[in-house]
Protein backbone atom coordinates (compact mmCIF):
# COMPACT_ATOMS: atom_id res chain seq x y z
CA UNK A 1 0.00 0.00 0.00
CA UNK A 2 1.24 3.50 -0.88
CA UNK A 3 1.53 6.01 1.91
CA UNK A 4 -1.08 8.63 0.94
CA UNK A 5 1.29 11.37 2.10
CA UNK A 6 3.79 10.33 -0.58
CA UNK A 7 1.50 10.09 -3.61
CA UNK A 8 3.42 12.97 -5.17
CA UNK A 9 6.37 10.61 -5.54
CA UNK A 10 4.52 8.41 -8.03
CA UNK A 11 5.78 9.14 -11.51
CA UNK A 12 3.34 11.10 -13.58
CA UNK A 13 3.10 10.80 -17.35
CA UNK A 14 6.02 13.26 -17.50
CA UNK A 15 8.89 12.40 -15.19
CA UNK A 16 9.88 15.12 -12.78
CA UNK A 17 13.46 15.85 -11.82
CA UNK A 18 15.12 14.41 -8.74
CA UNK A 19 15.46 17.64 -6.77
CA UNK A 20 18.04 16.32 -4.31
CA UNK A 21 20.25 15.21 -7.19
CA UNK A 22 19.82 18.59 -8.88
CA UNK A 23 21.03 20.36 -5.72
CA UNK A 24 23.85 17.86 -5.20
CA UNK A 25 25.10 18.27 -8.77
CA UNK A 26 25.07 22.05 -8.45
CA UNK A 27 26.94 22.01 -5.14
CA UNK A 28 29.49 19.48 -6.44
CA UNK A 29 30.20 21.61 -9.52
CA UNK A 30 30.03 25.07 -7.99
CA UNK A 31 30.55 25.06 -4.23
CA UNK A 32 33.31 23.19 -2.52
CA UNK A 33 32.27 24.12 1.03
CA UNK A 34 29.14 22.21 2.04
CA UNK A 35 29.77 23.08 5.67
CA UNK A 36 29.21 26.73 4.78
CA UNK A 37 25.90 25.83 3.10
CA UNK A 38 24.83 23.78 6.13
CA UNK A 39 25.77 26.61 8.49
CA UNK A 40 23.77 29.11 6.43
CA UNK A 41 20.77 26.77 6.46
CA UNK A 42 21.13 26.21 10.20
CA UNK A 43 21.44 22.43 9.82
CA UNK A 44 24.16 19.82 10.21
CA UNK A 45 26.29 18.95 7.15
CA UNK A 46 24.82 15.43 7.32
CA UNK A 47 21.35 16.94 6.85
CA UNK A 48 22.49 18.67 3.68
CA UNK A 49 23.86 15.32 2.48
CA UNK A 50 20.49 13.68 3.23
CA UNK A 51 18.77 16.30 1.07
CA UNK A 52 20.55 14.77 -1.90
CA UNK A 53 18.63 11.51 -1.45
CA UNK A 54 15.24 13.24 -1.49
CA UNK A 55 13.28 13.20 -4.73
CA UNK A 56 11.48 16.30 -3.50
CA UNK A 57 12.49 19.17 -1.21
CA UNK A 58 10.35 21.75 0.52
CA UNK A 59 10.06 25.06 -1.28
CA UNK A 60 11.47 26.83 1.78
CA UNK A 61 14.64 24.76 1.59
CA UNK A 62 14.99 25.43 -2.15
CA UNK A 63 14.41 29.12 -1.52
CA UNK A 64 17.15 29.27 1.13
CA UNK A 65 19.53 27.21 -1.01
CA UNK A 66 18.93 29.57 -3.93
CA UNK A 67 19.79 32.57 -1.78
CA UNK A 68 22.87 30.92 -0.25
CA UNK A 69 24.29 29.67 -3.55
CA UNK A 70 23.13 32.61 -5.66
CA UNK A 71 21.54 30.06 -8.01
CA UNK A 72 17.80 29.92 -8.73
CA UNK A 73 16.84 26.27 -8.23
CA UNK A 74 13.17 27.19 -8.43
CA UNK A 75 13.54 28.67 -11.91
CA UNK A 76 15.65 25.70 -12.97
CA UNK A 77 12.87 23.35 -11.92
CA UNK A 78 10.27 25.57 -13.60
CA UNK A 79 12.26 25.47 -16.84
CA UNK A 80 12.08 21.67 -16.74
CA UNK A 81 8.28 21.76 -16.75
CA UNK A 82 6.71 20.81 -20.07
CA UNK A 83 4.41 23.82 -19.78
CA UNK A 84 4.82 26.99 -21.79
CA UNK A 85 4.79 29.92 -19.43
CA UNK A 86 6.29 33.33 -19.86
CA UNK A 87 7.09 35.21 -16.69
CA UNK A 88 6.31 38.93 -16.52
CA UNK A 89 10.05 39.66 -16.64
CA UNK A 90 10.47 37.47 -19.75
CA UNK A 91 7.50 39.22 -21.36
CA UNK A 92 9.06 42.60 -20.63
CA UNK A 93 12.33 41.47 -22.20
CA UNK A 94 10.51 40.10 -25.24
CA UNK A 95 8.75 43.46 -25.65
CA UNK A 96 12.10 45.26 -25.38
CA UNK A 97 13.59 42.96 -28.03
CA UNK A 98 10.65 43.63 -30.36
CA UNK A 99 11.02 47.39 -29.87
CA UNK A 100 14.77 47.23 -30.52
CA UNK A 101 14.25 45.10 -33.64
CA UNK A 102 11.77 47.67 -34.96
CA UNK A 103 14.30 50.44 -34.25
CA UNK A 104 17.01 48.49 -36.09
CA UNK A 105 14.73 48.04 -39.11
CA UNK A 106 13.98 51.77 -39.13
CA UNK A 107 17.67 52.63 -38.92
CA UNK A 108 18.50 50.18 -41.72
CA UNK A 109 15.90 51.86 -43.95
CA UNK A 110 17.33 55.25 -43.04
CA UNK A 111 20.84 54.06 -43.95
CA UNK A 112 19.60 52.73 -47.29
CA UNK A 113 17.88 56.06 -47.99
CA UNK A 114 21.02 58.02 -47.09
CA UNK A 115 23.16 55.75 -49.28
CA UNK A 116 20.86 56.53 -52.20
CA UNK A 117 21.15 60.24 -51.45
CA UNK A 118 24.95 59.97 -51.31
CA UNK A 119 24.89 58.24 -54.70
CA UNK A 120 22.78 61.05 -56.13
CA UNK A 121 25.15 63.69 -54.71
CA UNK A 122 28.14 61.86 -56.14
CA UNK A 123 26.48 61.85 -59.57
CA UNK A 124 25.78 65.57 -59.30
CA UNK A 125 29.33 66.37 -58.23
CA UNK A 126 30.70 63.96 -60.80
CA UNK A 127 32.71 61.66 -58.58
Amino acid sequence: MIDSRKKYQLQASVAYPHVGKLVEDYLNNNMSNRTYVARQLGVAPSTVSRYFDNVSLQLGILWKLSLITNHNFITELGAALPVDYVTPKEQELQNQIKTLQEQIEGLQKEIEHQQIEIGVYKNIVGK
